[in-house]
């Protein structure tokens, strides 16, 4: 892991048909999105929860699967969790959303 205590998401491996989600939670607002790339999915997250005081983000694996309504996501493991409080942004590799 590098001294910055985010994972090296460059190094891990994900399959061709593997997305990689991110969501930031701010109280009343949130934002969300998805890409191919686990590295950019962290980008993204932690430039959206940068536009908050406060609030926590996360990036996690998902697949498209089938379903009656179409299509929806199946979630796969957290590889990043951030927590952001009076401005100050934490990240921690894995699951840390509860906390």
């Amino acid at each position: 892991m590098p001294e910055s205590g985010m994972p090296d998401l460059m190094e891990i491996e994900q399959d061709d048909d593997v997305l990689a989600s991110w969501k930031v939670d701010a109280g009343k607002s949130s934002s969300a999105g998805v890409t191919g790339s686990a590295a950019v999915a962290a980008a993204d997250m932690l430039a959206a929860l940068a536009t908050f005081p406060d609030g926590r983000g996360r990036v996690r694996f998902a697949r498209i699967m089938p379903s009656m309504s179409g299509a929806e996501y199946l979630y796969g493991a957290t590889v990043l969790t951030a927590h952001r409080r009076d401005g100050a942004t934490t990240t921690v590799s894995g699951d840390a959303w509860d906390l």
